[in-house]
Formats: structure tokens, C-alpha cells, sequence
């Protein structure tokens, strides 16, 4: 009976595990897909779209899965507090990935940010828990976040320019998503979290929009649709919602950690379809960088 039971749990645990695999990779892509909508129109109508079409895909999940769609007070506060950071987020995702390299994004941005959750953690919520090992691991991961951005020869502007600014800025931005979602986790069920921040991040953004930009949209050929039905469908209802899910099952910091799938499948999309350079600082950082979400997540 033990054994079978445990047999129950192995088969569960390798479905988690793949799901979130999975749900990386489509991650590591979005990078790419964020670099290719760049030309079309403005950042805050393709956050709009995202979220509302995210949203909208969350409803038959919800339904099929007898997910109430009813909130709280204190599952509002932590709804709205993860709104406002996905907002943030994504404006800084889509202004970086327009300026700067798809792949070093997608490096930089997440290997940051297990590192800045795990740094935001042991600093601020919970002291006692940091060990030699975590401290060692926040060094490296810090230094090998500053090789990827070059920071030897980076002033304010060229960082700008360069959108590395913007992937530091997103980057923070998701620690803060990251800690609401393990924060909700007993006030309300994931997938109801997850419509709701989708739906209410939607609403936050729209009055940014124009009425006239909205509209323009319709007239956007079929590469746009397909990479904005892959953010929002694909990477934002599934991959976000399974974040959200290992968050609140797992912790904030063991989530975080599946994020080293994301930057070598960042480089492989961003070289394959968008033929871009990757830098030798790139490599090495990423490397030190996972190196170090590796010893943090070590048991």
C-alpha cells in the first residue's frame, strides 16, 4: 500500500516537474515572439491585449474545473497587488525586447529574477533561513547578472539604449509578482487568482490605451496574431498560471528556480529564428548565474 502510494506521488510529482518544463520553454520563447511584435503599434494596447485574451482563456478552465470565480477582501488585495506588478512587468519586457537583444533578455531577466526573489527573502521576510551556501549563491548570481549587461563599460543612457535598464526594471517587477502569488495561496485558488489578475491587469492598462491604436490592431497581418496568441494563450494562461500554481505549492524560492530552463531556450529561439549574436558575456553569465539559482534551490 506504501509503495503504492508513493508510486502515486512519483507519477504526480514527474507530471508537475514536466508541466513546468514545459511551461519554461514556452517562456524561453516568449522573448522571441515579444522582439518580433515590437514594430507593431503601441506597448500598452499589446498589454492589454495580452492580459484580456489571457484572461478570456482562463474562463472554460475555470468552469471545467468547478474553480469558484469568487474573491475575498484579502484575496483582492494580493489580486490587485500581482496586477499592478504584471503591469509593470510587461511594460518593461516589451520596451526592453524592442530595444535590446531577445536572447540577452531572456538570460539576464531570468536568471535575475530567482536571485533578486531569493535576495528579497532572505533579506526582508524571512533572515533566519539564509544559509553559507545561499549567501555564496546570491555573489555569483549577482556577478554573473553584471557580466551579462557588461556593467564595466555601461553608463545610465547606454543602458537605456541598450535595454538593459529595462530587464533589470522587469526583472525587480516579477520578484514582487513572485512573493504575491506565494503570499495568496491560502485566500484564494490559483486558477481564480490567475483570471482575475489577467482580467484586472487588463482593466489597469486600458486607460493607457488609445481608442484609435485599439482598433489598428484588426488590421495586423497573421504574424502578429500568432505571436500574440502564443504571449497570451500559451505563455501567459498556461505558463504564468503554472508559475502561480508551483508558487503557492512549492514556495516562492523553489519556483523560481524552474527558471533556469529559460535562458538556453531563450538563446536557441532568439539564434534560430531571429539570427541573433550571442556574446561570449552572455554564456558566461548565464552559466554563473544558474550555477547560482542551483546552489541556492540545493538541498
Amino acid at each position: 500500500m506504501i509503495h503504492y502510494l508513493n508510486h502515486i506521488l512519483n507519477k504526480e510529482e514527474k507530471k508537475f516537474t514536466l508541466l513546468m518544463i514545459f511551461a519554461m520553454i514556452t517562456w524561453g520563447y516568449s522573448w522571441v515572439g515579444a522582439k518580433i511584435l515590437g514594430p507593431y503599434g503601441h506597448v500598452t494596447v499589446k498589454i492589454f491585449l495580452r492580459f484580456f485574451l489571457a484572461a478570456l482563456a482562463l474562463i472554460p478552465i475555470l468552469i471545467k474545473y468547478h474553480a469558484t470565480f469568487k474573491i475575498n477582501k484579502k484575496g483582492l488585495l494580493f489580486i490587485l497587488w500581482n496586477s499592478i506588478s504584471l503591469c509593470s512587468y510587461n511594460y518593461f519586457y516589451f520596451k526592453s525586447t524592442h530595444i535590446g537583444l531577445a536572447g540577452a533578455g531572456g538570460v539576464l531577466v531570468t536568471t535575475l529574477n530567482p536571485i533578486l526573489t531569493s535576495l528579497f527573502v532572505y533579506l526582508i521576510l524571512d533572515r533566519k533561513t539564509a544559509k553559507l551556501k545561499d549567501i555564496i549563491g546570491l555573489v555569483i548570481g549577482l556577478i554573473g547578472g553584471s557580466i551579462i549587461i557588461r556593467i564595466w563599460d555601461m553608463d545610465i543612457n547606454l543602458m537605456i539604449q541598450s535595454g538593459n535598464l529595462y530587464y533589470i526594471l522587469a526583472s525587480c517587477s516579477w520578484v514582487s509578482v513572485t512573493i504575491a502569488s506565494q503570499r495568496a495561496k491560502d485566500q484564494i485558488h490559483f486558477l481564480t487568482y490567475s483570471f482575475w489578475s489577467f482580467l484586472i491587469s487588463s482593466l489597469l492598462i486600458l486607460p493607457f490605451c488609445e481608442i484609435e491604436a485599439v482598433i489598428q490592431v484588426t488590421n495586423y497581418n497573421y504574424i502578429f496574431w500568432i505571436n500574440m496568441f502564443l504571449l497570451s494563450i500559451v505563455v501567459m494562461s498556461f505558463a504564468n498560471t503554472m508559475y502561480f500554481f508551483a508558487s503557492s505549492k512549492i514556495g516562492a524560492i523553489k519556483a523560481s528556480s524552474y527558471i533556469f530552463v529559460v535562458p538556453l531556450t531563450a538563446i536557441i529561439f532568439s539564434k534560430i529564428i531571429l539570427n541573433e549574436q550571442i556574446l561570449p558575456t552572455t554564456i558566461l553569465g548565464g552559466m554563473l548565474s544558474i550555477s547560482a539559482i542551483y546552489l541556492i534551490n540545493k538541498k
